[in-house]
């Protein structure tokens, strides 16, 4: 008896497992709240903690993508979703004191969606 070998060309076994693996939502920021509630208890491990660099990056994506969106709303003729001053950068501390000031059914909200509301109410347009 004898065995012919298998081969699956890499791109197509990979193609293959998307099609089936469902596409990641993004963290909400109940969860995003959650994770980081124990970095914030103890600021020293934060950095050693396996959680940091996930969050920091969630974090750094929902910026970039809310940086983007405002730039495509101001590029059709409207409002960004804020108007941080030139210069001005919002800090950690600011964005989670922010997300923790949200009402309850917005921590279910993407991140991205959650701290959208938060600069808004922040730095609002005029």
């Amino acid at each position: 008896m004898s065995f012919k070998p298998l081969f699956v060309p890499v791109a197509a076994l990979a193609m293959a497992l998307v099609a089936v693996a469902p596409a990641e939502a993004a963290m909400s920021v109940g969860t995003f709240l959650a994770k980081a509630a124990p970095l914030r208890a103890n600021p020293f491990a934060a950095l050693t903690s396996p959680d940091y660099p996930a969050l920091k990056a969630e974090a750094g994506a929902a910026t970039k993508q809310l940086r983007a969106e405002s730039a495509a709303r101001v590029a059709v003729g409207k409002k960004p979703y804020a108007c941080v001053p030139e210069g001005e950068k919002v800090g950690i501390m600011e964005m989670l004191g922010g997300l923790d000031a949200l009402p309850a059914a917005d921590r279910k909200l993407p991140l991205k969606d959650g701290y959208a509301k938060v600069l808004a109410k922040n730095y609002p347009c005029r």
